[in-house]
């Protein structure tokens, strides 16, 4: 099972940037998705049971979710532009 909870913060931050850069302008969320980055880290370090380690496991789940939630989106992006969609907002 330990193995299976080292996914979360991959999976969490993949989830975040579908859904950030899905719902309006990613520049316009940069507080909640920085909140949502750092509960879902800490939720990720909590799950594995990490934190009993060393509390640096925090910093480095939140930092995780933050840089694969980023790559997501620009990721998203560029798969936008290529098939010619300018955005995901309908009028």
């Amino acid at each position: 099972m330990g193995e299976l909870v080292e996914i979360f913060p991959f999976a969490f931050g993949v989830l975040l940037g579908v859904a950030w850069s899905r719902f309006g302008d990613p520049r316009a969320r940069r507080v909640p998705w920085g909140v949502a980055c750092i509960l879902l880290g800490a939720f990720a370090t909590f799950a594995s049971g990490e934190w009993r380690e060393s509390p640096l496991y925090f910093l480095f789940d939140i930092g995780l979710v933050a840089v694969v939630s980023v790559a997501t989106t620009l990721g998203m992006a560029y798969w936008q532009r290529r098939r010619g969609r300018i955005s995901f907002d309908y009028p």
